[in-house]
């Protein structure tokens, strides 16, 4: 149960994000608008590795470098497309982005699919349609 206290939190966190970045982007340009949020998650990320010590170093650590780059693709393109359309199309659409790691679960993580999974999946697709129109 431990796990959707913190999705709880995520989902929180990120409704508001979206928010906020909206607001941003009539204000900014995708790049500033980018960095600054970036540049604030980092001054709170290292507060809270100071406070928590938490931070492993190992030959993993570079295997983030693609991830950060394709986060860093995702976060502009997120970005730019807030700023020329409307949020309430935008943020269902790019949402849509958990479809690909439950496909990944399925088919690489041999995860157990359900039916329910499936109708979720579909409810998603049909969510981000209706959300569109």
């Amino acid at each position: 149960m431990g796990y959707i206290k913190y999705a709880i939190i995520a989902l929180l966190g990120w409704g508001f994000w979206a928010i906020g970045s909206k607001l941003l982007t009539r204000h900014f340009n995708t790049v500033s608008t980018s960095f600054w949020i970036s540049l604030w998650s980092l001054v709170f990320l290292l507060s809270f590795i100071a406070y928590r010590k938490g931070l492993m170093v190992d030959r993993y650590a570079l295997f983030a470098l693609p991830v950060g780059f394709i986060s860093l693709i995702a976060i502009l393109a997120f970005y730019q497309a807030l700023k020329l359309g409307p949020s309430s199309v935008v943020i269902p659409f790019t949402n849509m982005y958990v479809v690909l790691p439950v496909l990944f679960g399925f088919i690489v993580l041999k995860e157990a699919v359900t039916v329910t999974r499936v109708m979720g999946i579909i409810f998603a697709i049909l969510a981000t349609i209706f959300l569109s129109l």
